[in-house]
């Protein structure tokens, strides 16, 4: 059983993934670069290693309310990082789409998905603790 310390650590990691992960999808629709493909795959397996942690993570700590709210959000988060994961590993496979369109589509996409997963996040925490 984790404390709410566990949590704390592994959402300031996820935060910080998060923004590092919109850093390099912007730099990635702005240069196509085998450097920019690199980070947004380190990101995703980042991303897929909080995934993991975030299923061991006890829920009962996240706060007094009741425990289906609580694991609500953390479900709904989890299900934000699953889909985010899914979108980084499109943009980094080998038959990645060609055209300039679809390729605007899918950083779109991703970029959706990073902010849908960082509204996740600030909904676990709480009002009280959410950041601007």
């Amino acid at each position: 059983m984790q404390s709410s310390l566990s949590w704390i650590e592994w959402l300031d990691r996820l935060d910080r993934v998060l923004n590092g992960a919109r850093e390099d999808v912007r730099a990635l629709a702005q240069v196509n670069s085998p450097l920019a493909l690199a980070a947004v795959e380190r990101c995703k397996r980042q991303l897929s290693a909080l995934t993991d942690d975030l299923r061991l993570l006890d829920r009962s700590v996240l706060s007094a309310k009741p425990e289906a709210a609580n694991s609500n959000r953390a479900d709904n988060l989890q299900k934000a990082l699953d889909t985010t994961v899914f979108h980084l590993g499109a943009v980094s496979k080998p038959q990645a789409p060609a055209s300039f369109v679809t390729r605007e589509r899918l950083l779109a996409s991703i970029d959706s998905a990073l902010r849908d997963s960082c509204f996740e996040a600030a909904m676990l925490l709480g009002p009280s603790k959410r950041r601007a």
